[in-house]
């Protein structure tokens, strides 16, 4: 089972003995917003996510990957068959990038 990604983020500073003021401070938000995000009271804001790849020497896709999982996730989970919605979000997915790509061509 995969932890919250504020879970991950308080893994993260406790394994790197940083307490939520320092943490805070070099991601450049306050101790009392990185304490609900820990807590799951709040949601990571995404430009915090290139400071944590370097603080933490992570892979930036990754830390995206888990980002957006996570907002997936909290969107899917009161549904009885994620696997269905999640299929039919891919196929949906597919779609709008190729109508973008399309749209990007101009024909003369």
């Amino acid at each position: 089972m995969r932890e919250t990604f504020g879970e991950y983020i308080h893994k993260l500073r406790s394994d790197n003995n940083l307490t939520l003021t320092k943490l805070a401070a070099a991601l450049d938000i306050d101790q009392s917003t990185l304490s609900k995000i820990e807590n799951g009271k709040r949601n990571v804001p995404m430009d915090v996510l290139p400071k944590l790849s370097k603080i933490f020497n992570l892979d930036l896709k990754q830390l995206e990957h888990e980002y957006f999982s996570e907002k997936i996730a909290e969107i899917i989970y009161p549904q009885e068959e994620p696997r269905e919605l999640l299929k039919a979000a891919e196929e949906k997915a597919k779609y709008m990038r190729i109508k973008n790509q399309q749209q990007g061509k101009i024909n003369f």
